[in-house]
C-alpha cells in the first residue's frame, strides 16, 4: 500500500533580523516612545487642569462684587446730607443685610439711625430707600438717605447732629456673588471677609480694630 507523502509543517517563528543588536535597539526605542507618549499625556492632563482652574479664577474675578459706602454733605452747592452704597466690583451683588453701628448700638437701616439721633423733631424732610435685601448690578449706586438742611432751629440742629455722627458710624454688609460666594465688609476699602453664607437672623457687627 502506497501512502501519500506527508505535507511538511512549518513552525511560525517570531520575525527577527539577523542582527541581534538591531532587535534590541528597536525594542528599547519602542519602550522609549511608549514612556514618552505617557509623559506627554500626563503633562497635557496637568496643563489642562491648570488652564481650567485659571479660567475658573478669571470668571470669578470678573464676577466679584465689591461694595462701597459713601456719605457727603454737599449737592451742587447745597447743604445736603447723602448716604450711598455702590457696587464697584465686576459682578452683581446680592445684598442680604446691612447694619449700621453708632455709639454702641446697631441699626437695621439709616432711617432708624437718623431718627434715633433726632428724637423729638417732627416732620423731618428726609428721603430714604431700602438697601437690603436687594441686588445691585455692576456700577450701580443706590441712595439710602438724603436730607437737605433747612427748616426751623430744631430741624437744623438735628441735621447738624447727623452731620457730626456720620463720621463715627460704621456700616457692615453681608453680600454674595452669582456663584454664592459670600463676604462681610465695612465697605470702606477694607478687605472683605469671606463667609459660608449670609443667612443670619440679625447682622453681626464687625468691630473695627485700630492699629497704632
Amino acid at each position: 500500500m502506497i501512502e501519500p507523502p506527508e505535507t511538511p509543517h512549518h513552525v511560525a517563528e517570531h520575525h527577527r533580523t539577523a542582527i541581534k543588536w538591531f532587535d534590541i535597539a528597536m525594542a528599547v526605542a519602542v519602550l522609549v516612545v511608549s514612556f514618552g507618549s505617557l509623559y506627554v499625556s500626563l503633562h497635557t492632563g496637568h496643563t489642562m487642569e491648570a488652564l481650567v482652574e485659571q479660567n475658573q479664577r478669571l470668571v470669578r474675578a470678573q464676577s466679584t462684587p465689591i461694595l462701597q459706602y459713601t456719605h457727603g454733605n454737599n449737592d451742587d452747592g447745597r447743604q445736603v446730607l447723602s448716604f450711598h452704597v455702590r457696587n464697584a466690583g465686576t459682578g452683581p451683588a446680592r445684598i442680604a443685610w446691612i447694619s449700621l453701628a453708632h455709639g454702641g448700638k446697631a441699626y437695621r437701616n439709616w432711617t432708624e439711625f437718623a431718627l434715633d439721633q433726632v428724637r423729638g423733631v417732627p416732620h423731618l424732610p428726609l428721603m430714604s430707600s431700602p438697601i437690603a435685601p436687594a441686588v445691585l448690578s455692576t456700577g450701580e449706586e443706590r441712595m439710602i438717605l438724603r436730607w437737605e438742611r433747612g427748616g426751623g432751629p430744631r430741624e437744623i440742629a438735628a441735621w447738624d447732629r447727623i452731620e457730626k455722627a456720620r463720621f463715627s458710624d460704621q456700616a457692615t454688609a453681608c453680600y454674595c456673588s452669582v456663584f454664592d460666594e459670600c463676604w462681610t465688609s465695612h465697605m470702606n476699602g477694607d478687605v472683605p471677609q469671606q463667609v459660608e453664607s449670609c443667612e443670619a437672623p440679625r447682622p453681626v457687627i464687625i468691630r473695627r480694630t485700630d492699629s497704632h
